[in-house]
């Protein structure tokens, strides 16, 4: 071994994982999205979860979901 390549074997593994997605890299940065919007509703989901505790049914999570993550125009609109 030469002195030092056990030193850079880290960096070596993260260019080969650069590498291995690269063009998933590229195409993120080319198109400007971010998963912002998934992490939103996912914290949407785990807000709903901890309210619908105890709760059996799937409509009662669904309705939950519902009122945590619509306006109050929306809602007020549909009565």
């Amino acid at each position: 071994m030469v002195k030092g390549e056990k030193i850079l074997a880290p960096v070596r593994r993260a260019l080969n994982t650069i590498e291995k997605y690269r063009e998933s890299i590229e195409s993120r940065w080319i198109s400007g999205h971010s998963n912002a919007r998934i992490k939103a509703l996912n914290g949407i989901f785990q807000a709903a979860k901890a309210r619908a505790r105890g709760f059996r049914q799937d409509e009662t999570f669904i309705s939950i979901i519902y009122l945590l993550a619509s306006p109050v125009q929306d809602i007020l609109k549909s009565i």
